[in-house]
């Protein structure tokens, strides 16, 4: 197995049954209107992405919530592809997140 780091990460290959790989995403983005995420909200929606990865078979590696934007490193199989991983991530946290809180 080879190991090597990025972003100050130490990143493995990783393999199914017909592919070897290494795949580290990062993503950074901020909310609509850059709207500020105080103390309770940012513990909630950590938990709802954590959620999303381990349903999804996404591993987070990293995931820290500021006040106005949010950073995520992320691998994923070759299957999906970054622009889906941030797509199912994004969309679901803002639904399950709006549904918690008008609840």
């Amino acid at each position: 197995m080879y190991r090597s780091t990025l972003w100050g990460f130490p990143i493995e290959t990783r393999q199914n049954s017909h592919q070897m790989f290494r795949i580290m995403c990062r993503f950074v983005w901020i909310p609509k209107y850059r709207t500020k995420f105080e103390e309770p909200y940012r513990e909630m929606l950590k938990k709802i992405i954590g959620k999303i990865g381990y349903d999804y078979n996404i591993e987070i590696v990293e995931l820290e919530i500021s006040e106005d934007h949010i950073h995520m490193v992320v691998r994923s199989e070759p299957r999906i592809s970054p622009s889906d991983t941030m797509h199912i991530v994004k969309s679901l946290a803002a639904r399950e997140f709006f549904n918690t809180i008008m609840t």
